[in-house]
């Protein structure tokens, strides 16, 4: 029994009778009527759309070239929609047309070669790009006689009655209309007998393969290289294209065959060189381009399975996909987001961070470069905003996404100003009306590592993979120190400390040690070393690699230089004094050993400990050394 289609709604019964009123309309007005309506249209959203604006001027930086400024952009914006509207409206009159119409607008040039492409069992695939009218490609089968099937793909429309009357209104010309929705069955049955099939190949597909496109990589349809091997020898590709040369008039360009080069044979190679084919099409009027969408687009899934070719894509990429990180202020919050910077690092071949960051940390991240390529602060005379705009990172066009670690709404407001870009981060940031996913904080039992945190929905709302690698070997240390260093003084505050008599003790039981600390601290560390009678190392966090390795051990109370000797691997005994050792230890190697009292106020996340005697006064020299 065959199933029942389900009753059409209201809204799409009035849907279906302002479409046949349109129609009715149309069929009464001459074409070039119709185009002016569409400049008008145009010049209307134009005006009043800005974020429409934002994409073709995102569109035209990737096609054209990336260092074009909104002022050498504007003129080009404009036109390309007033352009593109008008071509939208005459789609819709292209349906309705006449046959004498069709031939007062429409010129075919050199058609003859794509129909010789489709005869005889052969089979001549169109390759067709969102340009001009390319509704005309549905209008002209009855031109193409001795060709017995002539199909189009299609997307089918959410409106089931509008569907079936555009279904109708394509046939009756003879076109073969085939979906997506109903397999692929039918269209790589006439692959194999023989025609001309068309497939619009310029459209953004997160399931198909990902290669560059005006070398930079996004998602492209298979589609046309399946079918073109399916032909077993017998099958030519073209890129067919119109564009308008008058108002109401569009050449139909369908000479263009797409060359096979010998060896080629993978479906991502041929569709790299469908790519080649259509972008030198559209190169030849880029205003004629429906560039009002979004291309290249960023989704939730950064990465799609076995989506990415290493060598097509290091051959031909030109512009990197681009990631913004905007870091949390506290330095030892942002720390500890190495080994997430590393996860994004690997999702893509193509993927490029840039940290945005106060100015503590700048030098920090910049030492990291082989997984930062960018470092830019926010809290610096020159704004953001600039920096992200200076010539040395427009260069590598626009942004692709954000994810927004910060709580500053002034840094916000101006990374808005990149517009279009994906923006994502934490839902109790409340900032996250305007992300676009955020991720919710669990609160795990067992307790998890804060780290974590940041992983955990990362991996989850986005689609991506862990493994343990992200762990160990962050950072290349010096592999030639060796020696036992000490840590006295915490990032964290006063209550993250542990008795000086302690440590000098320490330091006679372990032998020769090293002071280490942050520059910040050089007053009170000189005066400590100098009690003690060890050497000093005064090292700021960018270089801490110089210093330390993985022939070094580390004696600490917790806090910002702990994470990063971890991160160099060096083993630590850190003295966990107001924070949890299984939330807030070290992530990053292995062996560390933690130290704390659990005191009824411990842990208690204060700067300034409140008690007489603090937790830590309880942690001995032989507890220390183990």
């Amino acid at each position: 029994m065959a199933e029942e289609k389900p009753k059409a709604s209201l809204t799409q019964h009035i849907g279906l009778l302002g479409y046949k009123f349109l129609c009715f309309i149309l069929r009464l007005t001459d074409v070039r009527l119709v185009a002016l309506f569409g400049r008008c249209i145009g010049y209307v959203v134009w005006l009043t759309f800005p974020s429409r604006r934002a994409i073709v001027a995102r569109n035209m930086r990737i096609i054209i070239n990336p260092m074009l400024r909104p002022a050498q952009l504007s003129s080009m914006v404009r036109r390309n929609i007033i352009r593109t509207s008008m071509n939208l409206a005459c789609a819709l009159k292209t349906g309705q047309m006449t046959p004498r119409e069709m031939e007062k607008s429409i010129n075919l040039v050199e058609h003859h070669i794509f129909e010789e492409a489709g005869i005889d069992g052969r089979t001549g695939i169109a390759c067709i790009p969102h340009a001009g009218n390319w509704e005309i490609l549905a209008r002209i089968r009855p031109i193409f006689t001795k060709i017995k099937h002539f199909g189009s793909m299609y997307r089918r429309m959410s409106n089931p009655l509008l569907e079936d009357l555009v279904y109708r209104s394509r046939t009756g010309y003879g076109c073969e209309m085939y979906s997506k929705q109903d397999g692929l069955k039918s269209v790589l049955k006439l692959a194999r007998t023989g025609g001309l099939l068309g497939v619009l190949s310029d459209q953004y597909t997160n399931e198909g393969i990902f290669l560059p496109y005006f070398g930079k990589v996004t998602g492209n349809t298979p589609l046309p290289a399946l079918l073109y091997k399916r032909c077993k020898g017998k099958g030519s590709l073209f890129a067919i294209f119109t564009r308008n040369t008058a108002l109401g008039k569009w050449d139909a360009v369908m000479d263009r065959a797409i060359p096979i080069p010998e060896g080629c044979d993978s479906i991502e190679e041929i569709t790299q060189q469908v790519n080649f084919a259509l972008e030198k099409c559209q190169k030849e009027n880029i205003l004629d381009g429906f560039w009002m969408h979004h291309r290249w687009k960023t989704t939730k899934e950064l990465a799609p399975a076995n989506a990415f070719h290493n060598k097509l894509i290091e051959q031909n990429m030109k512009l990197p996909y681009r990631a913004i990180v905007c870091m949390p202020e506290n330095f030892d919050e942002a720390a500890i987001l190495l080994p997430v910077l590393r996860m994004l690092k690997n999702t893509r071949i193509d993927m490029q961070l840039t940290v945005l960051c106060p100015t503590s940390q700048k030098a920090y991240w910049q030492s990291i470069s082989e997984i930062v390529t960018y470092v830019v602060t926010g809290d610096d005379k020159c704004s953001a905003i600039k920096q992200l705009e200076s010539d040395e990172l427009y260069k590598d066009g626009p942004y692709d996404i954000l994810f927004m670690f910060s709580r500053s709404k002034k840094l916000f407001k101006q990374l808005r100003l990149l517009s279009p870009i994906y923006i994502t981060g934490f839902a109790d940031n409340p900032l996250s009306k305007k992300f676009r996913t955020r991720y919710k904080t669990e609160h795990a039992a067992p307790i998890r590592n804060r780290v974590y945190d940041y992983i955990i929905p990362i991996i989850r709302e986005h689609f991506l993979s862990i493994d343990a690698s992200l762990f160990f070997d962050i950072r290349q240390g010096n592999n030639e120190a060796i020696g036992t260093f000490i840590a006295p003084f915490s990032t964290l505050g006063t209550a993250d400390s542990w008795p000086e008599e302690n440590w000098i003790e320490l330091a006679k039981r372990l032998g020769k040690v090293t002071l280490l600390a942050l520059p910040s601290d050089s007053e009170r560390a000189q005066a400590l070393a100098g009690r003690i009678g060890c050497e000093l190392c005064l090292c700021a966090p960018e270089d801490i690699s110089k210093h330390l390795g993985t022939q070094t051990t580390l004696y600490a109370v917790d806090g910002l230089l702990p994470t990063l000797a971890a991160q160099v691997g060096t083993r630590c005994t850190v003295i966990m004094a107001s924070r949890h050792s299984e939330r807030y230890g070290l992530t990053i190697g292995s062996g560390h050993r933690y130290l704390s009292n659990h005191t009824p106020c411990h842990p208690c996340h204060n700067t300034n400990c409140d008690q007489q005697v603090p937790c830590t006064a309880q942690i001995t020299v032989d507890d220390m050394i183990g």
